[in-house]
């Protein structure tokens, strides 16, 4: 089992390619790209696919890249966990579990 530090961590808008493209070059340990509270309704689609082609394109280096998806009680969550184990990302990560049903 390989041990990561995490002394940082950013989260990233999965419907900005800018910032998408710019997670390349920063120095963090961690990247979450968020498909979740940072991206509206309407834009949930088009950032499932500019996560898709960032992780396709590949160059984060040796940091975790983490999709976050949205809750499993949200019409989104299916499409969003296809993306993030598709990918060559290194775990889907949902933040917004409401209970243990």
């Amino acid at each position: 089992m390989t041990v990561r530090p995490r002394r940082s961590v950013l989260y990233m808008p999965g419907s900005n390619a800018r910032a998408l493209e710019k997670a390349r070059e920063l120095p963090a340990d961690g990247l979450i790209l968020d498909l979740e509270d940072a991206v509206a309704p309407d834009a949930k689609a088009a950032a499932r696919a500019l996560i898709v082609e960032a992780l396709k394109k590949g160059g984060f280096g040796r940091r975790e890249v983490l999709v976050r998806i949205n809750g499993l009680d949200t019409a989104w969550w299916r499409d969003d966990l296809a993306v993030a184990v598709a990918g060559p990302g290194d775990d889907p990560w949902t933040a917004s579990v409401r209970g243990a049903d």
